[in-house]
């Protein structure tokens, strides 16, 4: 799990840090907290996203290496979406709404901290 601070709003995510994960990310799911994806390349065509299979819209939010936002949308089931650079270092999903219910905006700094269970 990890803690992100975009402003004032603070959440809890699972990250997607195993092929499995990463390959199917939120699909089926109705409830969830959000999902961290690290990038290994700063891709455009590495970091697009889809929703095939998914049963909600989500957000997206992409973050650079500065841990700035580069860029957000949403993103309605059975579509896909390409970011416009190929700056990212983190690709974030988060529940339809987020954005806008938290005043998130490009060039917000975001911040990730790994939390240690014991």
């Amino acid at each position: 799990m990890y803690k992100i601070t975009i402003n004032d709003y603070n959440i809890e995510v699972e990250c997607a840090d195993t092929f499995k994960k990463r390959l199917f990310g939120l699909m089926g799911k109705k409830k969830f907290s959000g999902l961290l994806f690290k990038q290994k390349y700063s891709n455009r065509f590495c970091s697009s996203i889809h929703t095939s299979f998914m049963l909600v819209p989500i957000d997206l939010i992409y973050i650079d290496k500065n841990m700035r936002i580069s860029q957000t949308t949403t993103l309605n089931p059975w579509n896909i979406f390409i970011p416009k650079d190929d700056n990212t270092k983190y690709i974030l999903e988060l529940p339809k709404n987020s954005i806008k219910n938290n005043d998130i905006k490009v060039n917000n700094t975001i911040k990730i901290k790994k939390n240690i269970k014991k």
